[in-house]
C-alpha cells in the first residue's frame, strides 16, 4: 500500500471538559461514506507525553488512508485509573458525535496506542460500557498488559540499552527522576505504594479483563525492548485467543522501546492494512507468532 495521500490537520479540538484536546490527521481522499478513523493514545508511563508526540507516526498512517485522532488524557499524578480509560471513551464518543462533520466514518472506530497508551488502548478495546464508546479494532505498540506478579517473570534483559527518549524524559515536579515502576503503578491505582495489592494490579491489567467479545487486536513489540518485555504482548494475544477472540503479535527482531522501526513504511503499512480491513468490516485470518 503506497503512501501518497495529502494529509489535512485539525488541531486543538476539545473533546471533553475542561481542557482535553485532540488533533485530527485526515487523508484528503474521496470517501463518500467517510474515511476510516483511529484514536491514538501516546506513551509516557502514564505521567508525561503529548498528543503531538511522534508526529511522523500519525501522519504516515493518515498518508495510508486512515485518519488519526491523537488525544491527550489525564495523567496518573492528577487522576487515578480509570480516569485515563474514561478520557479515551470520551474521545471515541466525540468522534462518533462530531466525526462526520470532518469527513470521518464513525460506525467502526479503531484505537492505537504506544507504551502506556497501548495499555489504555487495550482497556478501551476490552471495555463493555456500550456501543457509543466501543472500538472495533486495536493496535498496540510495546504495551504493558499484565501488571500482576507474573510480570516479574518477564523483566527485560538489564543489559539492553535504555532508549534516549526514556533516558532524557522530564518527569513531573515532585517525583523522583525517574519514578520507579512501583510508584507509577501506585499513582495509577490511586493508593500509596505501601498499600498496593495484587487486586490493584489485577484491576490495572488488561489481560485480566479479556472476554469472548474482544475486538481484533494486533500487538507489535520489539524483541530488544529494554523497558517492556515482548512477553507482555504474547500474553495478551494468548488470552484473547483463549477467550475466542482474534489477536496476533508482530515481533520486530532486535527493536527497542520506541525504536524508529515502528514508524518505518513497512510497519505502518501493516498497521494500515489491519485497520483498513477491520474498520471496513472484512475478517482477519487467525494468525499469531
Amino acid at each position: 500500500m503506497a503512501r501518497h495521500h495529502v494529509v489535512r490537520t485539525r488541531k486543538g479540538l476539545r473533546y471533553a471538559s475542561p481542557d482535553l484536546l485532540l488533533d485530527l490527521y485526515i487523508p484528503d481522499i474521496p470517501a463518500p461514506a467517510g474515511v476510516p478513523v483511529v484514536l491514538y493514545l501516546h506513551g509516557g508511563a502514564w505521567l508525561i507525553g503529548s498528543r503531538e508526540d511522534h508526529l511522523d507516526r500519525l501522519v504516515r498512517l493518515a498518508e495510508h488512508g486512515i485518519a488519526v485522532a491523537s488525544a491527550d488524557y489525564r495523567f496518573a499524578n492528577a487522576a487515578a485509573f480509570p480516569a485515563q480509560l474514561h478520557d479515551a471513551q470520551a474521545a471515541v464518543r466525540w468522534l462518533r458525535r462530531e466525526g462526520q462533520a470532518h469527513g470521518l466514518a464513525t460506525e467502526r472506530i479503531g484505537v492505537w496506542g504506544a507504551s502506556a497508551g497501548a495499555h489504555i488502548a487495550a482497556h478501551l478495546a476490552l471495555a463493555v460500557d456500550g456501543p457509543e464508546s466501543s472500538v472495533q479494532a486495536m493496535v498496540g505498540y510495546f504495551g504493558s498488559y499484565d501488571l500482576t506478579a507474573r510480570a516479574a517473570d518477564a523483566r527485560p534483559d538489564p543489559a539492553l540499552p535504555v532508549p534516549h527518549e526514556v533516558r532524557t524524559a522530564v518527569w513531573p515536579t515532585g517525583l523522583p527522576h525517574p519514578p520507579s515502576a512501583r510508584l507509577r503503578h501506585a499513582l495509577l491505582a490511586g493508593v500509596p505504594e505501601a498499600e498496593l495489592t495484587e487486586d490493584h494490579f489485577r484491576a490495572l491489567s488488561p489481560v485480566t479483563h479479556v472476554h469472548s467479545e474482544s475486538p481484533p487486536m494486533m500487538l507489535l513489540h520489539g524483541t530488544g525492548d529494554a523497558i517492556t518485555s515482548a512477553q507482555q504482548s504474547r500474553w495478551l494475544a494468548e488470552a484473547v485467543r483463549a477467550a475466542g477472540g482474534q489477536a496476533r503479535t508482530l515481533l520486530l527482531d532486535g527493536a527497542n522501546h520506541e525504536d524508529p522501526v515502528f514508524d518505518e513504511h513497512e510497519t505502518i503499512a501493516a498497521v494500515a492494512e489491519f485497520f483498513t480491513g477491520h474498520l471496513r468490516g472484512s475478517e482477519m485470518n487467525r494468525t499469531s507468532t
